[in-house]
């Protein structure tokens, strides 16, 4: 008798990756990922606590997938070249783009890193190198805002794809990290705010 097929983690977030990438993240579900590896649902969860936990690390995989996207693109502006694989992930991996970007989840946390290490590269280049890390930090923060809305109008085809995406970063998002570097805007903006006392609104 052939040997028993072994339905690992691995296995088990290879098959959810794929449905995400195919279908959407809406069809990973305990029974569709069991169809795809022609087992029941069982080996899921020896591996995964819950489907909780099982869609944490299929997040995991995706931004890693876009990581990967986004340090593929070679420009002397760091930030110009993570911005240029930002747009082309959205463009190719729609339902993966959709996933991470365009739906709720709770770990909205995880990018945190990714804008840190993005920050790190950008010590070296003569344009930001005045900046402190928290400011670089803050600063990565504001274009990924402009280089969102960019790619969700490329994801939803509002906005016809793109051949040269260098060039319409510059012309939307580089004025705003001009203008957020000249103005000493240096505010991380998706950083928790202080809750205003309802008594008193202006105190903060």
């Amino acid at each position: 008798m052939p040997p028993r097929a072994r339905f690992t983690a691995e296995r088990i977030l290879d098959a959810a990756y794929l449905l995400t990438q195919t279908d959407g993240i809406g069809m990973v579900t305990a029974r569709n990922i069991a169809s795809t590896l022609g087992c029941s649902t069982g080996p899921i969860f020896t591996h995964f606590a819950s489907m909780d936990a099982l869609f944490e690390q299929l997040m995991d995989r995706i931004i890693s997938a876009f990581v990967t996207r986004a340090s593929a693109f070679r420009d002397d502006d760091p930030l110009i070249a993570a911005g240029v694989g930002w747009l082309q992930f959205a463009v190719e991996e729609p339902k993966l783009y959709e996933a991470v970007f365009l739906r709720p989840h709770p770990w909205h946390a995880k990018w945190g890193p990714v804008r840190r290490l993005l920050a790190d590269e950008m010590r070296s280049h003569s344009r930001y190198a005045h900046l402190d890390e928290s400011t670089r930090f803050a600063l990565v923060g504001r274009a990924s805002i402009v280089m969102h809305g960019l790619g969700v109008e490329l994801w939803s085809g509002r906005l016809p794809n793109q051949n040269n995406l260098r060039k319409l970063i510059q012309e939307l998002a580089g004025p705003v990290v001009e203008t957020a570097i000249s103005k000493g805007w240096h505010t991380d903006l998706h950083a928790r705010q202080p809750q205003q006392n309802p008594s008193n609104p202006q105190e903060n």
